[in-house]
């Protein structure tokens, strides 16, 4: 049997859907009315616990406002019904990121570019438990929204969580890709510091990954960019190199042990250091594979030098 809550939510619905068109004694749609109607009807659908009617009801409200053209306040109202779309269950993963799409749409209408990017990561937390493909889905889009605004500035916390949360899914990868386009930004921005810290935890994910071909390249691409070349973290990530290279275990967790920066990295990748060699890979393959000698203390300087 319905709730009170829910018979209430469902009459005062029916009204706000009844000032959304002209009737016999009004001449024309009442939108004002409409969207408090609305908001009172999803208020009501959440203290009732059904969060897909609340949803619903708040996605017309949103577009109620938007035929006001009040567009900060559709915005808003689209994040309250991205909101509700989370606790709704089962909860769909791509009508939550439709509903932070449109929040950032509406922001953007507003001239809050910002707020928008900031609204997609704000929902990626919200599903960062439950749903990582639809997170990760909503940082990238979040990140994308910053660059087209030139906002760097403002964009690291977001690219780090990015970061991280790859590698939680073990998508090492595109976690170094999605470090190499941090960096980027960073250089945008002119956060020099946090650009090389990026550049190093890519290194450190491609050789957990047990990619040292792909670290050895990443490598030979950014280490002469200035605020990289002259860096601890550069150095760091040189030493790195060589010692897979040469297949020498100890000199791996030697250099890991003897870095301050890379404790300073975010703690996904500082996590991903200490582990170093990642024993589910053969080092001795990955030496062969980057040109090393597979055995340590056989990388010529000629072969270090090649790294840059």
């Amino acid at each position: 049997m319905p709730s009170t809550n829910e018979i209430n939510a469902r009459k005062t619905a029916e009204k706000a859907d009844a000032f959304m068109k002209p009737s016999l004694t009004r001449w024309k749609p009442d939108y004002d009315r409409a969207v408090d109607l609305y908001a009172e009807a999803a208020r009501l659908y959440r203290a009732s616990g059904d969060y897909a009617a609340a949803t619903i009801v708040e996605e017309k409200s949103a577009e109620a406002s938007l035929l006001l053209t009040n567009y900060w306040d559709a915005g808003k109202t689209f994040e309250r019904a991205c909101e509700s779309a989370v606790k709704k269950i089962p909860m769909d993963g791509a009508a939550v990121l439709a509903l932070a799409e449109r929040a950032a749409e509406a922001y953007a209408s507003a001239n809050r570019v910002q707020v928008g990017a900031e609204a997609m990561s704000r929902a990626s937390r919200l599903v960062e438990d439950s749903d990582l493909f639809t997170s990760t889905a909503l940082l990238r889009r979040s990140l994308e929204i910053f660059e087209e605004d030139e906002k760097d500035l403002y964009a690291g916390e977001h690219h780090r969580r990015l970061c991280a949360q790859l590698t939680r899914t073990g998508e090492y990868a595109d976690a170094a890709e999605a470090c190499l386009k941090y960096a980027e930004s960073c250089s945008r921005a002119g956060q020099s510091n946090s650009l090389a810290k990026a550049y190093l935890s890519a290194i450190v994910a491609l050789l957990y990954s047990g990619d040292g071909i792909g670290a050895q390249s990443t490598y030979a691409d950014v280490c002469e960019i200035p605020d990289f070349e002259k860096s601890e973290e550069r150095e760091t990530a040189y030493k790195l190199l060589n010692a897979y290279r040469d297949a020498d275990v100890e000199a791996i967790k030697s250099t890991v042990a003897q870095s301050s920066c890379l404790r300073f990295l975010d703690v996904a990748f500082t996590r991903l250091a200490a582990k170093l060699p990642n024993v589910a890979h053969d080092v001795a393959r990955v030496a062969a594979e980057m040109g090393g000698q597979g055995k340590a203390g056989d990388t010529t300087d000629e072969d270090a030098d090649d790294l840059c």
